[in-house]
């Protein structure tokens, strides 16, 4: 063989050997493609979609919901709610509430048996507790001083108890129409007939019966628009700071 001869036989090779691993496919690279693919696909199936999660914003408050929510929070202070993490407020708590609530703010519907003896209808009750909870109340018991007989609680007469109160002082909107409250809690002697409304600034005319700090509350609550546009609020998480 002739060296032209040879040398056009090993230029032949050498372009037959780039042009069959040029256009050979990488089995490797797309099979660790196609396998990242389907890790993406399971893992998409199994956790779901991530979530956007509305940011965090303080709300500014109009004066009347300003005293909507101290109103609301009132509720709990005046009663002595204890502390409590979501979903974990008990029954006794709960019955507590129902019945003091009234006892402050419906007086009228207690009965009275003499001797300071009350008794209250144990539907009013569970009203209050749905009211301000959202929470269905299925048992009724007794418990400290409060006795239960089927239909009605009962209770005695108390007077010359400290007037407290709740002023919101910053609220947080998480989304999804729940709420953070920030509450300061304030406690006046029995007799003092000042507006708990006002700025602490305007008590100190009132002398030493005005109302003093007495706590801070961190508060996670629901804003519930009816159909007719009324709000109203329900406590889902009550922490003292």
């Amino acid at each position: 063989m002739s060296k032209t001869t040879f040398s056009y036989a090993v230029l032949i090779f050498i372009i037959f050997q780039f042009l069959f691993f040029s256009c050979k496919p990488d089995n490797n690279k797309s099979g660790t493609n196609e396998k990242l693919k389907s890790e993406e696909i399971f893992n998409e199936s199994i956790q779901g979609k991530k979530e956007t999660v509305p940011e965090a914003k303080e709300v500014k408050l109009s004066p009347n919901e300003q005293k909507k929510l101290n109103v609301f929070f009132s509720n709990f202070s005046e009663v002595g709610l204890k502390t409590f993490k979501k979903g974990e407020i008990t029954t006794e708590e709960l019955i507590n509430f129902g019945v003091y609530h009234n006892y402050r703010n419906n007086h009228k519907l207690f009965d009275s048996l003499g001797e300071g003896k009350l008794r209250l209808r144990d539907e009013y009750v569970v009203k209050s507790v749905q009211k301000f909870f959202g929470i269905t109340l299925k048992e009724h018991k007794q418990f400290q001083d409060i006795r239960y007989k089927p239909g009605y609680y009962y209770i005695f007469e108390s007077d010359g108890e400290a007037f407290t109160f709740s002023q919101v002082e910053k609220v947080i909107d998480i989304g999804k129409n729940q709420f953070i409250a920030y509450v300061n809690v304030y406690t006046a002697n029995s007799g003092w007939t000042g507006d708990e409304q006002a700025n602490s600034k305007e008590w100190e005319k009132d002398g030493d019966g005005k109302p003093e700090f007495s706590g801070k509350y961190k508060a996670t609550y629901n804003k519930n628009v009816n159909s007719d546009g009324e709000v109203s609020y329900t406590l889902i998480e009550y922490i003292k700071k």
